[in-house]
């Protein structure tokens, strides 16, 4: 049997690897947030004697070693499968990235090293709360660091670096490498913020305890902090990494922003429309248990949740009637559906410029608004446990949402490497390292001068 020709039966091998890398991503990207959300909480509680911080810190130690074991199976999985599946593919980046690999599972190590140690020292250290609070800063950077490292990877698939393989500054800083970082370091406080509002709405509607009532709708209050205030960076940060795509991949671009893929972008304005307008209106909400009621912000709080919808939904015009073209959802006729949207009249409330710029730009800065005045008011305090029961489903959902959004993000990011290689095929590593069959090309390909037999 030829290297790297075993096939899975029913799924395919396409399928393989994202059954195995969307949960594992899934759960390390919430690891690295929540690990880093619950140490700047204990020191946020140590700085202000309230028992709900650290309450809170403690049980994000324990739920971050509970998911260790199930991310860490799926990615052990997953390295096998790539190697079984796509020797060729998985040697090549071996050869490229041996020492990024090897600091990456150094960092893995710490990791689990530092949580472990700032969880089983929580009784002990409790007089040493500042040398204890380090533990967990320290561990949550070194996921931090372990997902930078596995960033090098990640950009360098699509954006590889016109250097040679050996010169490993240009290599591993490639075009979309800092940006990559940045766009994942706010999109993991976001997406571990939200969850964390969705998991205490729950919590919230299931304890008739007074007690638990008060903890809950507080944690729903913190985790909505983090969500929705990381949130309004990503429109810049994507911003900056889609803008580094065009550059140094411009068939990618115009793939995924102008061609068969351009659905994924309306798919995730909706996405965005649903977290920051539901965030707002939580906000509003939240506003009349304010301990001194403050009803001029709650109107401007008003305003801004009607300007939020308004540029969200115009965010969500699609440039042409051609919506989700792979399922039928269509409107009008076109004789070819893979030309691009700069080759044919576009609706135009729907092009990127300026509307969608507009748009964008709009609900982060209508946002920073709405979050301004909610943390001008949380200064003052809520009364906790009066939450309605209408707005814990509105965090749930946006918990629902933040999910979704980061499945169409990685979907997107992932599938822009098919462009440029034929409509049924693509690139392990973009215009080097053909998908299907596994042979390097020697034109535009900087780390093979030559052809694959």
């Amino acid at each position: 049997m030829p290297v790297g020709d075993v096939q899975i039966p029913v799924i395919g091998n396409d399928m393989v690897i994202p059954l195995l890398v969307v949960p594992h991503i899934l759960i390390a990207a919430f690891v690295i947030g929540i690990n880093l959300i619950g140490a700047f909480s204990e020191l946020t509680g140590v700085i202000t004697k309230k028992a709900h911080y650290d309450r809170f810190a403690r049980a994000s130690a324990r739920f971050t070693l509970l998911l260790f074991a199930v991310g860490s199976a799926l990615a052990f999985t997953f390295l096998l499968s790539l190697i079984t599946l796509y020797p060729i593919f998985f040697s090549q980046l071996m050869n490229i990235f041996f020492w990024v690999f090897l600091a990456e599972a150094f960092m893995f190590v710490g990791e689990v090293i530092m949580v472990y140690a700032w969880y089983h020292s929580w009784d002990r250290m409790a007089y040493r709360k500042n040398l204890h609070v380090v533990f967990g800063l320290v561990g949550g950077l070194f996921g931090l660091t372990q997902m930078i490292f596995i960033d090098v990877v990640a950009s360098y698939m699509l954006t590889p670096s016109t250097a040679q393989a050996t010169n490993v500054g240009w290599t591993f800083f490639n075009p979309t490498y800092i940006t990559l970082n940045l766009h994942r370091f706010v999109g993991n406080f976001s997406y571990a913020g939200f969850l964390i509002a969705g998991w205490a709405a729950w919590r919230y509607l299931r304890v008739t305890r007074e007690e638990e009532r008060e903890y809950y709708d507080w944690m729903g209050h913190w985790g909505i902090v983090w969500g929705f205030g990381f949130l309004l960076l990503q429109p810049f940060m994507g911003y900056g990494y889609m803008t580094e795509i065009k550059a140094a991949s411009p068939g990618a671009f115009e793939y995924l922003m102008l061609g068969p893929k351009s659905w994924l972008f309306n798919l995730l304005t909706i996405e965005i429309l649903v977290m920051a307008a539901g965030s707002v209106l939580y906000c509003l909400h939240k506003l009349n248990f304010a301990v001194k009621p403050m009803p001029r912000l709650r109107k401007a709080t008003m305003g801004a949740l009607g300007l939020t919808t308004l540029f969200g939904l115009l965010n969500t015009i699609p440039a042409d009637g051609y919506l989700v073209p792979q399922i039928g959802l269509v409107f009008g006729e076109r004789v070819d559906p893979n030309i691009s949207l700069a080759a044919r009249p576009p609706i135009s409330l729907g092009a990127m410029y300026p509307w969608k710029y507009i748009g964008l730009i709009g609900i982060a800065l209508v946002g920073v608004f709405a979050l301004s005045l909610y943390l001008k008011a949380a200064a003052t305090g809520f009364h906790w446990g009066r939450a309605s029961r209408w707005s814990q489903y509105l965090l749930i959902t946006t918990a629902v949402t933040v999910v979704f959004t980061m499945m169409t993000m990685g979907y997107a990011r992932e599938t822009a490497r098919r462009a440029g290689n034929g409509k049924d095929d693509g690139w392990l590593i973009y215009s080097c390292l053909t998908l299907q069959e596994q042979k390097f090309v020697g034109k535009g390909c900087p780390e093979q001068p030559r052809e694959t037999p």
